[in-house]
């Protein structure tokens, strides 16, 4: 095709998206997609807490049997034992449950081809849907959860001649978390040379960033030196960044030998300059060494240089 020949095409207009803070990221939202948590029913089944996940199941059970109800009520003598000459909805309702459950107590039977036909396509149907129900109860109740618990603020204070970033994790559960992984990052929103706007993500750097066998508490610590995304902030610059700590975590539940995954953020309002963990480790005469956990998000004053 010549040059003078050829057409120009732009992209389909999409509908405009909403962007919506989670966790420290901006995700997209579109008001009217909500059909999106319907496309993928597995993901969905999944995800719902636990009372949406058996409202999720009542409701489609209730709706597979009133559907299978109008179709056995087409025909008014295809059910025998009913209390009248012709099927009255209710008991073609309950007729479909005895059914579907492939329970049978043997009062209401087919008595015509058709209503012979529905039971065989609705006994097939029951024993796919208790299927994947069972198997959807069973992968919800063996996810395995992490039950990490993070510290509510952040301290920035002097360690070892340096300002120092410090948040602490705790194991909930005080089961051994096997190969424990910690990962921290400065999302801030930045201005470009040009003067473009972008949120963007800096790895902070860790002394200590894997456990080979996590139990109890967890102190995580982020030197601020040269190479640090945090050398020369002050709190007012993250706050005008709308700054966040990003932290997520992964290892390994020892008793069920299963990943677990857990994240956390921490807006800049709760990163405290010149402040520092209480200790949580307790001397007790006669009794040795013991963890207090009211300590766990305690602080106090503690001598902080300047970060710039």
């Amino acid at each position: 095709m010549a040059p003078s020949q050829r057409r120009e095409t732009s992209p389909p207009s999409a509908p405009p998206l909403r962007l919506q803070k989670h966790g420290g990221i901006f995700t997209a939202v579109n008001p009217s997609d909500w059909l999106r948590h319907w496309r993928h029913p597995n993901h969905l089944m999944l995800a719902v807490p636990w009372p949406g996940f058996f409202g999720l199941i009542g409701a489609g059970y209730l709706l597979l049997n009133l559907l299978f109800a109008l179709l056995y009520w087409l025909d008014p003598r295809g059910i025998a034992g009913v209390a009248g000459e012709t099927t009255r909805f209710t008991e073609a309702f309950f007729f479909s449950v005895q059914t579907l459950g492939s329970i049978g107590y043997g009062a209401f039977h087919p008595a015509s081809l058709f209503t012979h036909l529905v039971v065989t396509v609705e006994s097939l149907l029951g024993l796919i849907v208790i299927a994947l129900m069972t198997g959807m109860a069973f992968s919800r109740f063996s996810r395995s959860t992490a039950r990490i618990l993070f510290s509510e603020v952040a301290t920035v204070h002097d360690y070892d001649g340096l300002p120092t970033l410090m948040f602490r994790l705790a194991n909930e559960r005080r089961k051994t978390i096997l190969e424990a992984t910690v990962q921290a990052y400065l999302a801030i929103d930045e201005r470009t040379t040009e003067g473009h706007r972008m949120r963007r993500l800096h790895p902070l750097v860790l002394n200590r960033d894997r456990s080979p066998l996590f139990l109890l508490t967890w102190t995580l610590m982020h030197p601020i030196d040269d190479r640090s995304p945090l050398r020369g902030r002050t709190p007012r610059d993250l706050a005008a960044g709308e700054a966040e700590i990003l932290v997520s975590f992964r290892g390994i539940d020892a008793t069920l030998e299963r990943p677990i995954y857990a994240h956390h953020h921490l807006p800049a309002s709760r990163v405290l300059f010149g402040e520092g963990f209480v200790d949580m480790m307790q001397e007790e005469e006669g009794q040795g060494q013991r963890i207090d956990f009211a300590n766990f998000n305690r602080t106090h004053p503690c001598p902080c240089a300047s970060a710039a």
